[in-house]
């Protein structure tokens, strides 16, 4: 049996076409209620539920592979965006509690 890093390998863990997984991803989610996605987009996914629950960006860009963390920061600028806008709310209401935003 082949070692490697592989999520998805044939049975003796051997490297398998890409396709083969997008096949059965894409005949799983016509069974399902699910709405239809690919499978790439679950790695969207998780890099945004990453930067959204404040993760380190050059940690969730060495998960994805890239090179460096300026890859990543172009792809999910608006997940950073939304990050930060969050840490500002939870810094204002830890600093001044009686403050709503709906004040502003």
């Amino acid at each position: 049996m082949a070692d490697s890093n592989r999520i998805f390998t044939a049975e003796n863990g051997s490297a398998i076409n890409p396709d083969v997984v997008s096949d059965w991803f894409r005949k799983f989610i016509k069974t399902t209620d699910l709405p239809p996605i690919s499978i790439h987009s679950l790695r969207h996914t998780n890099a945004t539920l990453q930067i959204a629950g404040g993760v380190p960006i050059t940690t969730v860009a060495e998960r994805l592979g890239h090179a460096n963390e300026t890859t990543t920061g172009k792809i999910y600028a608006h997940a950073i965006k939304s990050a930060n806008e969050a840490a500002a709310d939870t810094l204002q209401d830890l600093l001044n509690p009686g403050y709503k935003k709906n004040q502003a």
